[in-house]
Order: structure tokens, then sequence, then C-alpha cells
């Protein structure tokens, strides 16, 4: 097995020996993974379909849908409707959904599982290892929102339509939020946010700003009025408010709204190495130290749109100690930076921790990845000293298109890496499956890290879990 550097200068690595003391001892190890994972029908939907993302967004939404069958059977039978315990079940819910995508929760959440011991079951690893799976809280809660806003106006408009009902504004705001839930939702799914990315962002964001800013003056009319919370006895407003549950978590969204927003900086851009027409490498201030294993999002335009990128650490010093990114061609965005390379970024918020992160909880592991997918992995190479890497990376013309520097950092990182040329003269396209397979097998690998596009990453992910390889990649419905 070798490594490909340019059709100049092909030579790189040798052949990297197996670990083990046998040819007959690798043999049994395939066939002991092989006989690990069933190709049932039911092991093929599990590993396609029941995703942990999956898993938690149905659990969130079906204990949502039993919460709201319980307070509506009660509401009916009760002479007094439960639009407290609605209102604040919705709220509560997005509650959720905003706190559990914040910076530094997900931070947290990584910083929490790294603390696994590598002598720990690896079954136990595997799971922790999965942490990046959380956004199925978010999209359950989201979800549970909206179910929650539907059954509130369910009650709330027979009451409105028989006058017994006195503020107008509550009814009104009640179906401006409805509709906004559904647009945000509606927006949010898969299939709209892949062709319609811009759209997905501004009514996520402005969808966001909106509802806070509508859901306050609701809050206190709502308390005013007597279908809310009861302030008959002459207590002030402000009294009231401290002990409404939904004070405080209006209170908890506002502040997770603003603070990323508080945190908006400048950053200078002080090089743009052009790799090829079809990438570019951004360093940024030394002033601006993003810490190992973390990303982050950058902007021209702040209100506009935001993409996220892994942010590579300078390791020797040769870059001044700037951190910078890999931008490639995937669009409209990444086409006119590319072309026209701007002098400064925007960002905001704390940098944050990606999936390739999660390495760390292993002794030995694979980084595969296609074209620009190798940024993320050079985030991370030479940041994990107790865990051992190999890399593979595919990608057309790798050095003509990334450059030497790039390729030669990542053959410091792992002598043995295999860099392969998908546009090279009589090579077909590999078979990164059978790849990946045959170097976690050499290596005595204890999992496989993937970094490419949708199509490509299902295939190789849904391609190694058959063979009983524990694989992780993102996700790109979270």
């Amino acid at each position: 097995m070798s490594a490909y550097m340019g059709q100049n200068d092909t030579p790189v690595s040798p052949a990297l020996p197996p670990p083990y003391d046998t040819i007959q001892e690798l043999e049994a190890r395939r066939q002991s993974l092989l006989r690990q994972q069933s190709t049932s029908v039911t092991t093929q939907l599990r590993l396609s379909i029941w995703t942990v993302y999956r898993q938690l967004f149905s659990i969130v939404c079906l204990a949502n849908i039993a919460g709201v069958l319980f307070v509506t059977i009660r509401g009916i039978s009760s002479s007094q409707p439960p639009l407290t315990d609605l209102i604040t079940a919705a709220v509560a819910n997005l509650t959720i959904a905003v706190v559990i995508r914040q910076d530094y929760v997900t931070n947290g959440l990584f910083a929490a599982c790294w603390n696994v011991s590598h002598a720990a079951p690896l079954r136990l690893r595997c799971k922790l290892a999965l942490v990046y799976e959380n956004g199925g809280v978010h999209s359950g809660s989201a979800v549970g929102a909206l179910l929650w806003t539907v059954v509130f106006l369910g009650f709330l408009i027979p009451q409105a339509l028989h006058a017994t009902w006195r503020s107008t504004f509550v009814l009104s705001c009640g179906l401006v939020l409805l509709l906004i839930l559904v647009v945000v939702v509606l927006g949010a799914l898969p299939q709209v946010r892949r062709r319609h990315h811009n759209f997905f962002e501004n009514t996520h964001r402005i969808g966001g700003w909106v509802s806070v800013l509508l859901y306050w003056p609701t809050l206190l009319l709502f308390i005013q009025d007597r279908g809310g919370l009861s302030n008959a006895d002459g207590r002030p407003l402000w009294l009231v408010l401290l002990r409404t549950p939904t004070f405080w978590m209006l209170l908890v969204i506002t502040i997770n709204i603003a603070y990323p927003w508080m945190l908006l900086r400048k950053v200078n851009v002080t090089k743009v190495e052009r790799l090829s027409n079809h990438a570019i490498r951004v360093y940024f201030s030394p002033r601006e130290r993003i810490p190992a294993l973390r990303g982050s999002a950058i902007s021209d335009k702040p209100l506009h749109e935001w993409h996220s990128f892994a942010m590579i650490p300078d390791v020797d010093g040769s870059d001044g100690g700037a951190s910078s990114c890999i931008i490639s061609r995937a669009g409209d965005w990444t086409d006119k930076i590319i072309c026209t390379p701007p002098t400064f970024f925007y960002m905001r918020g704390l940098s944050k921790t990606g999936v390739l992160g999660m390495a760390k909880v292993f002794r030995s592991v694979v980084l595969m990845s296609t074209g620009s997918g190798i940024g993320p992995c050079l985030a991370v190479m030479g940041q994990m000293p107790d865990t051992k890497m190999r890399v593979i990376w595919s990608a057309p013309e790798p050095v003509e298109t990334f450059g030497k520097k790039i390729c030669e950092h990542v053959l410091s990182s792992d002598p043995r890496a295999v860099i392969l040329n998908t546009r090279q003269p009589g090579q077909h396209r590999p078979d990164l499956v059978a790849l990946a397979f045959e170097v976690y097998l050499a290596q005595k690998a204890e999992a496989v890290f993937f970094i490419s596009n949708r199509k490509l990453t299902k295939k190789v992910v849904k391609g190694l879990q058959a063979k009983g390889v524990p694989v992780f990649a993102p996700i790109f419905d979270s």
C-alpha cells in the first residue's frame, strides 16, 4: 500500500506491515468482524435509519406527545383550560432547542465524554463518541414546541370566539408564532435545507428572533388576563413574573440568543494562500487563537449567512501562531471567496468542537477524507498524543489542488499515509470501503472517522458498518 504525491514525484511511502504476528491472525480478525455484524433487514435498518440522532429525536417527540395527550385530556374534562401549562411546555421546549445548540454546551458535552479512559470498554467509548448527534434533541424539542403551540391555540380560539378571552393580542401573537414555527420547522427539513440553505439559515435566525420578541409582550398580557396566571390578589407584575417559570425560560432563551452576537468580532486575514483555482488557505490574525480540536463559523456578511470550518493550528510556529482554514469550491459563497478573498471575516460566539474531536477517546483510529475534507483532519493531526492515527486521503490531483505543503503536513503526521489521486491516468476511483477496512485491520484500529460529501459519506458509513467497523462521520440532517 502506498501514498501518492503527484505525477512528477510519485513514490512516497512503503506499504505498512501489519502489526500482527501472522497473516492468519489478521484474517481471523476480519472474519470475526464480519460475523459480528448480521446482514439481516433489521440490522441494516438500524444502521441506516435508526441512528442516534433519530433515536433522540423520537424520544423527545414521543415524550411531548405523551405530555400533550395528558394535559389535553385533563383540560377537556376541566372547566378551566390548561393554558398556563400549555404555554409553559411550549417555551420549555424552545429553551431546550436553543440551549442544546450553544457552543459552550457542545464543548462541555465533548469535554465530558473525553474524560473516559482508554481502558474503558470499546462499546462504551463508541457510544460516547456519538455525542455529536445530540442535534436530535434540538430538532425534537423544536417540533415539540410547535405541537404545544398548536394545542394552546386549540384551547384559546374557542374562548376568543365566545368572547371569554379579553386580550385579542395574545391570540394574534399566538397565531403569528404558530406560523413562524411552521416555517422554521419546514425550512429545517433535510430536503429543503440541502436545496435552499440560505432560506434555512434566514428562517432559523430571523424566525427565532421574531419569536422571542413576540413572546415577551405575550407573556405580560397573558399574566394580566383571566385565562393566564392570576394576579387578582393585587401583587405587582414584577413579582408575578419572578414566580413564573416561563419568564425565567424566556430570559435564558434571550441571553443565549444574544450572547454569540455580543461576541461578534472582525478578524483580520493575515495571508491568503492560493492553493489552486479550486481552493485557498486563509490565515487569521494570531490574536484570534482557536483552541485545538475546534472550528469556527465565519462570514463576510454577518446577517446573511455563516459557514463553519475546522481551524488548523500552527503546530511548528512557521505561520506565526496563526490559525488557518481551507476553503474549497462548494457553492456560490465559496466561489466568491476564492475569486476575491476578503481582508477580514466576522466570527461570533466560541469556537466549537467537531466530530473528529471524538477520536480522542480511542487508542488508534483511521482518518479518511476526500477532497477538502482533509482540512478537518489537519486540525486534529498532532493534537492527540495518546491516539495513533492512520490517514487515507482521496482527492483529484492532491498536490496541484491543495499544494505540496498540505501533502507534506499529512505525511509528517502519518509517514505511511495513503494519498490517492483520483485523476491519475489509468487509475480507477478507489473502493474507499475496502481500503479503509484493510487499513483498519492492519493498524488494529478501534474506529474509522470519515469526512466527505453527503452521498459518499452515506455509502462509506453503511459499507463499514456492515463489516462491523465503528465508523463516525458528520450528519447532514441536524
